[in-house]
């Protein structure tokens, strides 16, 4: 055989062999292509909970204002200190306060005298009408007289006991335990007793986080008794969650504990308890408040990646027995992690593809391949 007819045996195989090769890969791409993963939809009890904006503020907030008036003369404490109940925050000058009780002192002294001079006057007047010395006038007189005393002094102690509360409130405390702002007055200025905010001290050990829901949201609550739940008396109700607007997760939790009356522009405002012990959470703040709306259900989910969206809505693929692809619309509900809840369009009982949506459409048969379950 020739040189040049070796050269058109190998070239001839080379041509076959290449061909074989190109059928082989074209069969191996094509029934790559058909393959789609698939997994029934998952029933699991889950929780839904609801996310709202909340405004926080302190459960006790009080203006400290001054019940007498007076110049201030001492400022016990820094701005920003934590107080507690009964701790001294300003003093007035008590130098007239004490003038008045002293004085007011004096006057029931005085009363008292005379009403011991009056029952004098009465015990004689007594054995001179017995030995009709005197007329039963003079007797009545001497009564009245003593009953007058008596009136006078019970509105000279009256008048006492207000002089002594008007010289304690000179020393102005706090009614709650809590963080105290700044000062507004400083020492030497005249306090006008009530129209004179002093300070604000603002308790932080519990939270309040206020947050307003929709209409239906309402309804929806309502339906399915989330608001009987609430016992304001026991402090207890439905469960929420809060983070902060830096945190990634819900880190502080509570409880629902009030509802108000009626709805304002289409919403209600509700308000939760947030315990605050380690005082996170300062009174001002915004946070993210999550509500568990009623007990643990039963839901069927699918991955959220298996979802797909149309002109239409939302809708999944699903492989029959014949291994044919079929459309299957359906209504989501939350979002649970990396799976979708489907409310609606399933019941359990389908495959639905998981992946490899791209490479399979409606009535076109696919190499299906069963993926575990994973909740």
């Amino acid at each position: 055989m020739g040189k040049y007819a070796l050269y058109a045996v190998f070239a001839a195989l080379s041509l076959l062999m290449t061909g074989c090769w190109n059928n082989s890969s074209k069969s191996s791409s094509k029934k790559e292509t058909n393959d789609v993963y698939i997994q029934k939809p998952l029933k699991q009890s889950v929780e839904i909970w609801d996310d709202y904006t909340a405004r926080l503020e302190g459960e006790k907030s009080v203006e400290i204002r001054a019940r007498v008036s007076g110049y201030l003369e001492k400022i016990c404490f820094r701005d920003g200190d934590f107080v507690k109940e009964g701790d001294v925050l300003f003093e007035i000058d008590s130098a007239p306060f004490e003038a008045i009780v002293e004085a007011c002192k004096a006057d029931v002294a005085e009363i008292t005298a005379k009403i011991e001079l009056a029952k004098n006057n009465l015990e004689r007047a007594q054995q001179l009408y017995e030995g009709n010395a005197i007329s039963k006038e003079a007797l009545e007189t001497r009564r009245s007289e003593l009953l007058s005393a008596k009136a006078i002094l019970m509105s000279a102690q009256a008048k006492l006991k207000e002089a002594v509360l008007n010289l304690k409130f000179t020393k102005i405390s706090s009614p709650i335990s809590g963080y105290i702002g700044k000062r507004r007055v400083d020492v030497g200025n005249l306090i006008a007793d009530t129209n004179t905010l002093m300070a604000t001290v603002v308790s932080r050990d519990t939270i309040y986080a206020y947050f307003e829901i929709s209409e239906r949201d309402v309804i929806r609550y309502e339906k399915i008794g989330l608001f009987r739940n609430i016992d304001t008396e026991k402090r207890k109700g439905p469960p929420v969650k809060l983070k902060l607007m830096d945190e990634p997760e819900y880190s502080h939790a509570g409880i629902l504990t009030y509802v108000d009356n009626m709805l304002q522009s289409a919403s209600i405002e509700l308000r939760a308890e947030i315990d605050n012990i380690n005082g996170a959470l300062l009174p001002g703040m915004f946070a993210k408040v999550s509500l568990r709306a009623g007990e643990p259900v039963e839901k069927l989910m699918v991955p959220e990646l298996a979802v797909g969206t149309d002109l239409i809505g939302r809708y999944v693929l699903l492989v029959n027995k014949d291994n044919i692809v079929e459309y299957r619309s359906i209504k989501v509900g939350e979002k649970i992690g990396r799976m979708q809840i489907v409310e609606e369009g399933l019941d359990g009982s389908e495959n639905v593809i998981v992946k490899g949506m791209q490479r399979a459409r409606p009535d076109m048969k696919v190499n299906p391949i069963q993926v575990s379950e994973k909740k």
